[in-house]
């Protein structure tokens, strides 16, 4: 594990067992919700998601890199988190083909914007319960995306992922939103004890075909 700082952002990178510095793997990168906010990557290693989703590491072999936001937003600290993901992405062990995008609440919002600033480095995106510029979505056609919200949510709009999947689809993309009747806010526990969400977006390449993206994506909807 390590625990770095890049341009005032800290940020944790964490190994899967028996890491071998000579092979490439697939990174996993997490930006996480307004309340891990602060200075303390202690704090952020026990984020309930950032456990999600290094409790998987082992078994499907990735690298997980989860930056800390300082204070603000994500939108604030875009520069040195794009700085950040460019200097992981150099690292010789790092897998370019099989880079892929995820957060929750602040960190969905988050996930949108980095995504559509630099889709080519991406896979696959997975936004939770956050939100974007409907008019950047249009950069994200050749990115496979799967967004979730729930129904339930008063923090925010289920609206904005819809706004955000339509227009990628609009655009010739291929982007589904999985709704929760019954959720709330919360809602990315659910999506991150799912084994199927990590089939799904484990399974996508840089390198990857439209045929086979229509294949996989499974149902579009808005």
């Amino acid at each position: 594990m390590e625990e770095k700082n890049f341009e005032g952002l800290k940020y944790l990178l964490l190994f899967p067992k028996d890491f071998q510095q000579d092979q490439t793997y697939p990174m996993v990168i997490f930006l996480h919700g307004a309340g891990t906010r602060g200075d303390s990557l202690e704090r952020l290693g026990r984020n309930a998601n950032v456990r999600r989703l290094q409790e998987r590491q082992d078994a499907r072999c990735y690298i997980l890199l989860a930056p800390l936001c300082p204070g603000g937003d994500w939108n604030e600290w875009m520069k040195p988190l794009v700085g950040l993901v460019e200097s992981c992405r150099a690292r010789s062990y790092i897998d370019k083909t099989r880079i892929y995008l995820t957060g929750n609440s602040m960190g969905g919002y988050g996930t949108w914007a980095l995504a559509c600033l630099r889709p080519d480095w991406f896979a696959a995106a997975m936004p939770i319960c956050g939100g974007g510029v409907p008019a950047f979505g249009r950069t994200l056609v050749d990115l496979p995306i799967r967004a979730f919200h729930g129904l339930k949510d008063q923090l925010v709009d289920p609206i904005e992922s819809l706004e955000m999947v339509k227009v990628v689809n609009r655009s010739g993309g291929y982007a589904e939103l999985i709704l929760f009747p019954e959720c709330s806010h919360n809602c990315w526990a659910t999506v991150y004890s799912d084994e199927k969400n990590y089939d799904w977006l484990l399974s996508f390449t840089t390198e990857r075909k439209k045929t086979e993206v229509e294949e996989l994506i499974g149902d579009c909807y808005g």
